[in-house]
């Protein structure tokens, strides 16, 4: 009888271990590409990885990696030139051949409110965050202010104590680099990739390679809204700096 007990004993702690592990990740939503920045590929362009189905916000932080966790700061809607309708954060997992184990990425969504056709995204602003292990512009330090391959503006700042280097690509033109970024798809209930076009602002900060892109006001050029962005994205390493 007493063997049975123990049987018994030992196939619940299984079984109660088991649901604890599989409570510590969020629920998968898909496979597809590592969103990247077509300006800066830190990794290859077909890097597979597995989506997890959005959360709040303050909902992500417990399932964040330490390097993300520990960098990771969210911005004030109030401080953004649209009243913001939607919010999610999407947590990415994947792995790459230049680095062991598994890597991260959090995206951070900032939608505007819905247009006249019930849709979210006509306006937006995402931060990005991956996890590196080493600076990705390396490469680029002899990179200066002007225009890029597609005629459009890209404004090369250094800031902080750190000397992190910001490069702010600002669309002029009808053609750009495409962008992408992670959206929930409600029907199919699985993490879709939206392509558009956007400014984008890209760094790298203690481990992490940031990129914020936004799509204000059908992008017409408004040098208040890019200042306002590179505010922000200061913002973000702020607390380090100082």
């Amino acid at each position: 009888m007493k063997k049975i007990f123990w049987l018994f004993l030992c196939m619940y702690l299984a079984v109660g271990l088991t649901g604890c592990e599989s409570d510590s990740s969020l629920p998968k939503a898909g496979k597809g590409n590592l969103a990247q920045s077509e300006h800066y590929h830190v990794y290859g362009g077909d890097t597979e990885a597995m989506y997890y189905r959005p959360v709040e916000f303050n909902q992500v932080f417990p399932y964040l990696p330490e390097k993300l966790k520990q960098n990771a700061k969210l911005i004030d809607p109030g401080k953004l030139p649209f009243p913001v309708g939607k919010q999610n954060a999407y947590l990415v997992s994947f792995q790459s051949g230049q680095e062991s184990g598994h890597l991260h990425q959090v995206q951070f969504s900032y939608l505007k409110d819905k247009d006249e056709y019930g849709r979210y995204g006509n306006e937006f602003v995402i931060v990005r965050m991956t996890e590196t292990a080493s600076d990705p512009f390396v490469g680029f330090v002899g990179r200066k202010s002007g225009t890029d391959d597609m005629g459009n503006r890209i404004e090369v700042e250094t800031i902080g104590d750190d000397n992190i280097r910001l490069y702010h690509h600002i669309l002029q033109t009808g053609g750009g680099y495409v962008y992408s970024y992670y959206d929930w798809d409600e029907q199919k209930r699985s993490v879709q990739m939206v392509k558009t076009m956007a400014n984008e602002i890209d760094f790298y900060h203690n481990g992490v390679m940031y990129q914020i892109g936004y799509l204000v006001n059908g992008n017409q050029f408004d040098e208040n809204v890019q200042k306002q962005m590179v505010a922000l994205a200061k913002e973000l390493v702020a607390d380090e700096e100082g």
